[in-house]
């Protein structure tokens, strides 16, 4: 008798906590860091899904198509906002495979350069003429193109914004005439609690003058700029964001070179966590209601 009351005890003690279990949260939103420069070429491609349904893009790559297949992999066939942080081709490039791939795309941010800052850097960097083109094409399939502005917000959707902390053209800013990484529009991700500061390429000038002055840097998660190599914003940025993972979209040999050797050694010094993709193949993080969790292809 008393082992049938222990049996019985045994099964309501489960059944009530079978009743408490809650399933499993659903995402407020994901970020994958895709995986679009394990080769030789360099690229910056994030893409953001909602809970909703909706598509963000932040970068697309460069024009070798790399973006099509992780796209694809991820059920994406319509995308609502995408943000060129700046007019580096392996930033922007993709756009030329998502357009005649007829992607539908509502919302277009893809800031017009001054011609003779990018002139400097053509062919290696900013084109003109193919950055004329490749927005040319945008319009004529029907996609709205907009300027990102400091301050504006570039994406909503419930519990989850997109704003532009920083916008310069390469002419007018704090440090005077740029080069177009210093162009880059820098822009918070802000989802539940959590937030991610998207840098595009910011390179030291402009870096420096935004650690040295007041400006909403503060994120809990940092997209490296620059693919993590010299040339990039000084330790004093990276210090003053004060990230609790770094993810640094570069080919696993950049990643290894002298070049990435600050950078590499700054957050190692911190123990910060590095997610780099051409190393982890796409790297994602899903974000929830009191937190985020971060999970790799490799």
């Amino acid at each position: 008798m008393d082992r049938l009351l222990i049996t019985q005890a045994l099964v309501l003690l489960l059944t009530l906590t079978a009743c408490k279990r809650q399933p499993p949260e659903t995402p407020l939103a994901s970020w994958t860091m895709l995986a679009v420069n394990e080769g030789i070429q360099q690229a910056d491609a994030h893409l953001i899904k909602t809970k909703d349904g909706r598509v963000l893009l932040v970068d697309v790559g460069y024009k070798d198509g790399s973006i099509l297949g992780p796209l694809a992999r991820q059920g994406v066939t319509e995308i609502d906002t995408i943000l060129i942080s700046h007019p580096h081709n392996d930033h922007y490039g993709g756009l030329w495979s998502l357009l005649h791939s007829n992607y539908k795309i509502k919302k277009l941010y893809m800031n017009q350069p001054n011609q003779g800052v990018c002139d400097r850097e053509k062919p290696w960097g900013c084109d003109w003429t193919d950055f004329i083109a490749v927005r040319q094409l945008a319009r004529a399939k029907g996609v709205q193109i907009l300027e990102a502005k400091a301050g504006d917000f570039l994406f909503e959707a419930p519990g989850i914004t997109l704003k532009a902390l920083v916008a310069y053209d390469g002419t007018n800013s704090p440090v005077g005439v740029t080069d177009i990484n210093d162009a880059s529009v820098i822009a918070r991700l802000t989802v539940g609690p959590t937030k991610v500061l998207f840098t595009g390429d910011l390179n030291k000038p402009l870096g420096t003058y935004l650690a040295e002055h007041p400006a909403e840097l503060h994120a809990d998660i940092l997209k490296v700029p620059h693919h993590g190599t010299e040339g990039v914003a000084p330790n004093l940025f990276f210090e003053r964001v004060a990230p609790f993972l770094a993810m640094v979209p570069a080919p696993r040999h950049l990643w290894r070179e002298d070049r990435s050797q600050r950078i590499r050694t700054y957050f190692a010094g911190r123990h910060i966590p590095t997610l780099v993709s051409g190393i982890r193949g796409d790297v994602t993080v899903q974000f929830f209601r009191d937190g985020w969790k971060v999970s790799t292809e490799r």
